[in-house]
């Protein structure tokens, strides 16, 4: 797990990202805060545990409609956007800058999850 997030970490653009629980939302595994961002560690158990709730949820949503497994979420925002991969019990999020590389994250999160 500390492989995946130290090589998303590293990619320009991502602010940070972690491993966290599906059912609990706990941080497993969670990137080094950039400097200055003292407060990233409170807001990043907040991102983590609203992202394994949403993907509990969309899960669900995607199984009512009978889509099968979730294999990549984004939510995209005025500042950046949130991308999630679940992995069996764990997900993983990456939040990221406006100026992100989007498809190279993408890819990044797919294969780690498939590695997993």
């Amino acid at each position: 797990m500390t492989e995946m997030v130290s090589a998303l970490s590293f990619l320009p653009g991502v602010a940070a990202a972690m491993v966290v629980g599906a059912d609990d939302g706990l941080i497993v595994e969670a990137s080094a805060p950039r400097s200055g961002q003292a407060a990233a560690a409170d807001q990043r158990r907040h991102t983590a545990a609203l992202a394994a709730y949403l993907y509990g949820k969309v899960g669900r949503a995607s199984n009512m409609a009978r889509l099968g497994i979730p294999a990549f979420m984004r939510l995209e925002a005025e500042g950046g956007q949130v991308c999630i991969v679940g992995s069996r019990e764990v997900v993983l999020v990456a939040i990221l800058d406006r100026d992100a590389n989007l498809g190279r994250v993408r890819l990044e999160m797919m294969q780690a999850a498939q590695s997993r």
